[in-house]
């Protein structure tokens, strides 16, 4: 099962990077398989740690994809990283191996501790919508326009009937992301 979720990383500057990752889990491991080149591949193999991100908020991901990652965060507890300070929980965790691969590595990662700040309020349609909508986004280069223009028109009737403002705003925003994206193929 894959989990969709905001990973941070930093480098050995001390820079932090949020991105969006689909992670597997097993037990008291975690799955990461960055794209190479990516920064967090690069941040992976430097500091050989990551914090995961829980979110239902659907913004954090749509912002990580459209370059505005300017988020609120805090100071991880056991390892050198930070976590959003808005998360519901996040994991705090440590490389123990890499399988290597030409396209996408994947990164053992151990559990070191989790954190729980929120409670789950459950889920929205549209906040699904929008984390899909920002998958089709990542893949604008590898999919053909068609089948992305077709998949967004699909995922915007969820956005229509369940959003709220915050919702339609980030529709708006990975939707026109997304249609400019498409412009270039």
């Amino acid at each position: 099962m894959i989990f969709e979720t905001i990973v941070s990383t930093i480098n050995n500057k001390g820079q932090v990077n949020f991105a969006p990752f689909g992670i597997r889990k097993r037990k008291e491991f975690i799955f990461i398989s960055p794209y190479i080149p990516s920064k967090t591949l690069e941040n992976l193999k430097q500091t050989k740690c990551a914090s995961i991100n829980y979110l239902d908020d659907s913004s954090y991901f749509v912002k990580c994809i459209v370059g505005k990652k300017k988020f609120s965060k805090k100071k991880c507890l056991m390892i050198k990283g930070f976590f959003i300070k808005n998360t519901l929980s996040h994991d705090e965790v440590v490389v123990e191996s890499v399988r290597k691969d030409k396209i996408r590595p994947i990164f053992k990662c151990k559990v070191v501790k989790q954190f729980n700040h929120k409670r789950f309020e459950g889920f929205n349609r549209a906040n699904g919508a929008l984390i899909e909508a920002c998958i089709l986004a990542s893949r604008v280069k590898i999919l053909e326009k068609k089948i992305i223009l077709k998949n967004l028109d699909n995922l915007s009737e969820s956005v229509l009937k369940t959003a709220g403002v915050s919702e339609k705003k980030n529709w708006n925003l990975i939707r026109s992301f997304i249609l400019n994206a498409t412009k270039k193929i």
